[in-house]
């Protein structure tokens, strides 16, 4: 059927057809059902979770945490760049300056590069050697290289003898040939040593002209030249050729016409200066420069009749300039056979007791005494059989040189 077949009296028709509806429930059961029907039918509202806000709160902060970083270190970047560019700007707008400043320190940097500091070269012989405190050099310091000896003037009027160590590459390159004399070493390195940077007056070079004929030493004077002044002066100028020219039979002593130099304190021309290169039959004791260094240094060169006489000396405090390296207390026996020499000690003697710096100055300023006199040292009735690179079962090492400098030059 469809909608064109419908009128109003077939709509009637089927209306009056439909059955009567009747419901006979209680009133009280139907408003019953009716109100549970609505609690039924009525939308709930879903419980809010009450964890969505802090989870919320995690992820803001998440992206914070990742976002602020990034903003700094751009920033950072930023500002790193900046100041780059200013230090670039800066660097520019000072380079004449800072240029002047690096050409006046560029000697001092270049010498403290090469040659190090006193401590320095003092830490470098005892690595190579296993001695420390080292007051004297040995044959085994001198590899590839070669020794200026040289006399310094000390605080107290004195010539202290120090050694240079200096490589052969270096002595090559300056000088041009290996194996130069005392006197090549002296006209090369004399005039350019900085002997103020060593804690010693400014003596060298020697005024006047110094040449080399054969064997010997020729020294012309002004007629200025101040050497005698003084005993004390006459002194430290003799001790000091006597502690320079190693290899030199002699030291001449001319005016500028070539007749002999006339010295105050003798009223009668001069004789020359037998040189004896370190064969002075002198003791050594323990000198103290004002700036607190110490050194290994004779008596003013004055020499004793024996080494017996000489080391037994050296218990004795000579003067209120020197200080004695062998204790008082310690007795030991000299016992010479050719050109060994025995120290054989009353009561074992323990290094270790002693501080250890004296200990040194004890043990090499003996050996630096034998080696004046031309003689080798054993020690007999030592406690350490070896002791700071010194082995005591065996004779011990003749110094070839004492109070190891460092060549700092002007």
């Amino acid at each position: 059927m469809t909608h064109k077949d419908w009128n109003d009296n077939k709509i009637e028709k089927l209306l009056g057809d439909v059955p009567d509806i009747s419901d006979d429930r209680p009133m009280s059961e139907i408003l019953a059902r009716l109100k549970q029907d609505e609690r039924l039918n009525t939308p709930h509202r879903k419980k809010s979770k009450k964890w969505m806000p802090a989870l919320v709160a995690v992820a803001a902060l998440l992206v914070i945490g990742l976002l602020v970083p990034s903003m700094f270190g751009e920033n950072e970047l930023s500002m790193k760049d900046q100041s780059t560019d200013n230090k670039m700007m800066q660097s520019e707008d000072a380079e004449p300056s800072a240029r002047g400043a690096s050409l006046e320190n560029e000697s001092i940097t270049d010498e403290e590069a090469e040659m190090g500091t006193m401590d320095g070269f003092s830490t470098k012989m005892a690595s190579e050697t296993g001695r420390t405190h080292h007051f004297a050099v040995y044959s085994e310091d001198v590899t590839d290289s070669t020794l200026f000896h040289l006399g310094l003037a000390g605080d107290q009027a004195l010539s202290i003898a120090v050694t240079f160590i200096i490589p052969n590459s270096q002595i090559n390159e300056d000088i041009g040939f290996l194996e130069p004399t005392s006197y090549d070493l002296y006209k090369k390195y004399a005039d350019r040593l900085d002997e103020s940077a060593l804690g010693f007056q400014e003596y060298h070079p020697y005024k006047g002209d110094i040449a080399a004929d054969d064997h010997v030493i020729i020294h012309q004077l002004p007629q200025d030249h101040g050497y005698d002044i003084a005993s004390a002066s006459m002194e430290v100028y003799l001790n000091s050729l006597q502690d320079t020219f190693y290899g030199y039979q002699e030291v001449r002593f001319e005016n500028e016409d070539g007749t002999a130099t006339m010295f105050s304190d003798v009223g009668q021309p001069s004789s020359p200066l037998i040189l004896k290169s370190g064969r002075n039959h002198s003791n050594y004791y323990m000198f103290e420069q004002q700036d607190g260094q110490q050194y290994l240094t004779s008596n003013f060169s004055q020499s004793q009749p024996s080494l017996n006489e000489a080391l037994k000396q050296m218990k004795v405090k000579p003067n209120d300039v020197f200080q004695p390296v062998i204790p008082s207390t310690l007795n030991f026996e000299v016992k010479a056979d050719d050109k060994l020499t025995t120290i054989k000690f009353a009561q074992p003697l323990d290094l270790d007791a002693m501080e250890p710096e004296k200990a040194m100055q004890m043990v090499e300023g003996m050996l630096l005494t034998a080696a004046d006199f031309g003689e080798q040292l054993q020690f007999d009735n030592v406690v350490q059989e070896e002791w700071n690179g010194f082995n005591f079962s065996q004779p011990l090492p003749v110094p070839v040189g004492s109070n190891p400098l460092p060549l700092i030059l002007k």
